[in-house]
């Protein structure tokens, strides 16, 4: 049953309960993920972007289970990591056909018995020191499952897929790992039957156009069960073409219920109108291809663990999330995993249009931020990478050092961790600390003063928690203020050799970040993002010692969003900040730093190609930059701002920039290829060498 090895096991001829081969390729691309709220001037723009932004705050309020916080290790080498752990002298080795053949074609007993087994061999062995520990899935297996394999508290542990696919029946979480250290799932694949989501084409709607009738695709899911899931989520217009959002398109829509009317036909009421448009967005109409998906259980889920490696593993739907790590040491690594929508499902005709329900890959308050390396993400509904840390929020001063905070969640922040500071106002650092102690209670008698700090933005889910902290050093912090964990904000993420279509932003929120040589195609909003979130998800941090190199990109930001009057994140390329509602013009300070931007090229943006602002201490050169703002015509991009759009490049309210051997083409918009806000220190920005040709 259990052998001990000092070799790679040899590859074995599948046996017991194989319940039938499934292909394992993948359609490729398609739709959204911005979470921008787009404010204008406009009362009703706002009124709807508020709607948008409640119900992805709903999203990600159900996308975030909380975990408890590891103490910092140093980070692994992720070649050693990569190495299957069978080839470990004294690895212990699991045959999955042994369990299958005793569980009478019962996938999720033969998988409760095999993890017993691998759990009790490890803590057997353990009293002799490190084990590891190895389940050898069937050779090209399928395992239909009802309950998530659940990983708590292993240590060496590696789940050898051999090209296995685990197929979920059930719209619930596959993978839960939970306070694991150098866990590893490879060679896999995980799949949806039935699919978390539907699509199809509209064929009629009524004069508001709220209530939209879909005919839904054959092969595609409309069962009762998954139309009582649309209260909320994603509703958007996509091109088949392009397996990604429709150019012009709102970046999304959101439904409030939906009905079956016949086999294959179904009406959703929309919560707000479909054609109540700002000026950049396209109306509906009937034939327009349509996907509809709300966010449930993470596909995997991980918490509290640190140094989990996921190895050519396909994830091609997911009810929410795709990927999540919440809290711990962090340090996953990534290699070869495919985030994309998966083969055509029986019957159908149409290829998949959605991957994850939510986002593909998200990581809150890790103290190491994730490795990604030759990653494939397309068509998750939401971000595709969002990496940071929380804002917590003074409440009130009882004494020197002492404060009480207001976290959005039970996480993130704990005794002994760094600390900075941010004003509410200007959003300027106020120093950084270290936590000497942090105690936690209920307090609700301080209900009210918790909710006005939370206005207008999503909100705590904690309503009553109060985090009573002391720090080794005062600050001057007042009420309103908020601070964030340096020691818990994924630290060194790193994206290289990745590619991205018709995904949301990949969000680089943590400091000492690296993306570079990706590719990113369709990006519904911003393809790539830093910079703080203090106004609306209360995201940090700011970019600091930020490197985007040598990426590609083409067709980014066709959605409608970013190109109102209220959007404030205004390039493929965005590094900046997110105030809070009401806010105009650049916030007064300059908190991202070092920063660098270069070696990119940028094609067919539909807005302005590099947007930086609140920087001290950026370098932008050597960009290649074609055609930019592709619609011909701005709309409302550049009102909040009070700037009227004429250039590939701009830089807003920043010190101490170099922008250098950029060129640019000339376009309909684009007439000069660097913009510098009067709101710049001009005195130590620096231009040479850039060209518009």
């Amino acid at each position: 049953m259990v052998r001990w090895t000092t070799a790679p096991p040899a590859q074995r001829t599948t046996g017991g309960n194989v319940i039938h081969d499934v292909a394992s390729g993948c359609a490729s691309s398609t739709p959204f993920g911005s979470n921008s709220s787009s404010r204008t001037d406009d009362a009703r723009d706002r009124s709807r972007s508020r709607k948008e932004t409640r119900s992805m705050s709903i999203s990600r309020r159900r996308a975030l289970t909380l975990a408890s916080l590891f103490v910092a290790s140093p980070l692994l080498d992720t070649e050693s990591r990569a190495e299957p752990a069978a080839s470990v002298p004294g690895a212990a080795s699991f045959d999955m056909a042994t369990f299958s053949a005793t569980s009478g074609g019962d996938a999720d007993a033969a998988f409760a018995k095999a993890l017993a087994a691998a759990a009790k061999a490890a803590a057997d062995a353990s009293k002799a020191g490190p084990v590891h520990i190895v389940l050898n899935l069937e050779k090209n297996a399928s395992y239909r499952i009802k309950r998530p394999l659940a990983f708590r508290q292993f240590h060496g542990f590696e789940l050898n897929g051999n090209g296995a696919q685990l197929i979920n029946t059930t719209r619930s979480g596959t993978l839960t790992i939970s306070g694991c250290n150098r866990l590893t799932v490879r060679d896999l694949t995980i799949d949806y039957d039935p699919l978390p989501f539907t699509q199809g084409t509209i064929t009629a709607f009524d004069k508001q156009a709220v209530d939209i009738t879909v005919k839904v695709d054959p092969g595609y899911p409309d069962d009762a069960a998954l139309l009582a899931t649309f209260t909320d989520g994603f509703f958007k217009v996509m091109d088949r073409h392009n397996r990604a959002l429709k150019t012009g398109a709102r970046d999304f829509l959101s439904p409030a219920h939906a009905t079956r009317i016949s086999d294959g036909l179904i009406k959703v009421h929309l919560r707000w109108s479909a054609n109540d448009r700002f000026p950049s967005q396209l109306p509906i109409a009937a034939g327009d291809v349509v996907t509809i998906a709300n966010s449930g259980a993470h596909a995997i889920a991980i918490d509290s663990s640190f140094a989990t490696s996921l190895i050519d593993l396909k994830l091609l739907a997911s009810p929410g999330m795709g990927i999540i790590e919440n809290g711990g040491e962090g340090s996953m690594m990534l290699q070869k995993v495919s985030v994309v929508p998966g083969p055509r499902p029986k019957g159908a005709t149409a290829d998949r249009l959605i991957s994850t329900n939510s986002d593909g890959s998200h990581f809150t308050a890790v103290a190491h931020g994730p490795t990604m390396e030759d990653c494939s993400f397309a068509n998750t509904s939401d971000d595709a990478v969002n990496v940071h840390g929380f804002y917590y929020y003074v409440v009130a001063k009882p004494a020197p050092r002492r404060f009480l905070l207001s976290p959005k969640w039970d996480i993130g922040l704990a005794a002994g961790d760094d600390i900075e500071s941010c004003d509410h106002a200007t959003f300027r650092s106020l120093g950084r600390g270290k936590v000497a102690q942090l105690t936690k209670r209920h307090a609700p008698e301080l209900k009210a003063k918790i909710a006005q700090l939370w206005k207008n933005r999503s909100p705590t889910t904690q309503p009553d928690l109060i985090y009573d902290v002391v720090l080794q050093q005062d600050l001057p912090l007042k009420v309103g203020d908020a601070v964030t964990s340096l020691t818990h904000i994924g630290s060194g993420a790193t994206v290289l050799r990745c590619s991205f279509h018709a995904c949301g932003r990949v969000l680089m929120k943590a400091p000492n970040a690296v993306v570079e040589n990706c590719q990113f195609t369709f990006s519904t909003g911003v393809a790539l993002q830093a910079g703080s979130d203090i106004g609306f998800w209360s995201e940090s941090g700011f970019a600091d010692n930020l490197v985007f190199r040598n990426n590609r990109f083409s067709h980014c930001v066709n959605g409608a969003n970013e190109l109102t009057s209220g959007s404030g994140t205004l390039g493929a390329i965005y590094v900046g900040m997110v105030p809070p509602e009401g806010a105009k013009g650049f916030q007064d300070n300059f908190q991202n730093r070092r920063v660098i931007i270069e070696g990119n090229h940028i094609d067919d943006s539909y807005i302005y190609a590099i947007f930086v602002s609140n920087a001290d201490g950026a370098k932008i050169a050597g960009n290649v930059i074609g055609q930019t703002f592709l619609r011909g015509n701005a709309f409302g991009a550049g009102e909040l701002f009070h700037i009227k759009p004429d250039s590939a490049i701009f830089v807003g309210r920043a010190r101490n920039i170099e922008i250098s051997n950029n060129v640019v083409a000339h376009g309909r918009i684009a007439t000069t290829a660097v913009a510098i806000d009067p709101s710049c220190d001009k005195r130590t920005v620096h231009q040479a060498s850039n060209r518009l040709t």
